[in-house]
């Protein structure tokens, strides 16, 4: 599928589902700025929305070299995929980066990272709190391009209401895609396992503790994952590489979902040269 079909679909997708009501500020997790400095409102040229729905939100974040973004902020816990170097790489953030309120225990501090599977070098991950606003700057001399999941609710303090939602969802629907990768979720009744294999490299995001166990049992020692977010018990990811691991199975009473991200593509250090022709988007922004 061609980048400009992907983003037709992607509209489509998009407003086919219902928008999430407005949350209040503060909200669930302490964040209280307001709406208008949400990043795909405040900072839109990097923050690109390819999928919502009242339970997460995907966005695509591109950050050319030398570019330095408006003052935003991310009110979700979320989940970072990223398949080329992240500047930062013990906070996650970007080079050069100013906050709007210096002391705020959201500057990134809370974040856990989650490592490449076993002998190669991407996927990675990382789960994070929200992040109060900020304004970073890529001083890298690389383009920064990356995925990331917002939870705008967790299924780890939702209860019996989160297995109630997934009862009749399907085994797997692709929710986002383009030539590089896709956005899956995956759903699994009680006493079933996965039966379309997955052979990609993928970033499994989760925000059910129960998921995330069966995800790691399945993918075996050579994945990596993350732990949640400082003070939280989701979300938290899990890395894995083409062709590893087993189905994974729903050994318990209750529905089991998750989200992967499944590269087609590995940008890897081909990103410098090859951003261009892959996000020709990026040229533009000034």
């Amino acid at each position: 599928m061609s980048r400009c079909l992907a983003a037709l679909a992607c509209v489509l997708s998009f407003g086919a589902n219902a928008a999430p009501a407005a949350d209040s500020r503060p909200n669930a997790w302490g964040y209280r700025y307001p709406h208008s400095l949400d990043a795909e409102i405040a900072a839109p040229e990097v923050h690109h929305v390819r999928y919502a729905d009242d339970h997460v939100m995907l966005m695509e974040v591109a950050n050319p070299s030398g570019y330095r973004m408006q003052m935003h902020g991310h009110p979700y816990p979320s989940i970072f995929a990223r398949d080329t170097a992240a500047p930062n790489p013990g906070q996650g953030a970007l080079s050069g980066e100013t906050f709007l309120d210096p002391a705020s225990p959201r500057n990134g501090q809370n974040w856990r990272m989650g490592a490449a599977p076993a002998g190669t070098s991407y996927p990675t991950c990382a789960a994070a709190d929200p992040e109060d606003p900020h304004a970073p700057a890529n001083n890298s001399g690389a383009p920064i391009h990356f995925y990331r999941i917002e939870f705008r609710k967790l299924d780890a303090t939702a209860g019996p209401a989160a297995a109630k939602a997934y009862a009749a969802l399907p085994e797997r629907r692709i929710l986002y895609r383009t030539d590089a990768l896709r956005l899956v979720e995956v759903t699994l009744q009680p006493g079933h396992a996965e039966t379309t294999a997955n052979r990609l490299p993928a970033v499994v995001a989760t925000d059910m503790p129960a998921a995330f166990d069966a995800v790691l049992a399945a993918a075996g020692p050579g994945a990596g994952r993350s732990d949640p977010p400082v003070g939280m018990a989701a979300p938290r990811c899990v890395t894995t590489a083409a062709g590893r691991g087993a189905p994974v199975r729903n050994t318990g009473t209750a529905p089991l979902h998750f989200y992967r991200i499944e590269y087609m593509r590995i940008d890897g250090d081909a990103l410098k040269d090859h951003w261009r022709e892959w996000y020709p988007y990026m040229a533009t922004m000034h």
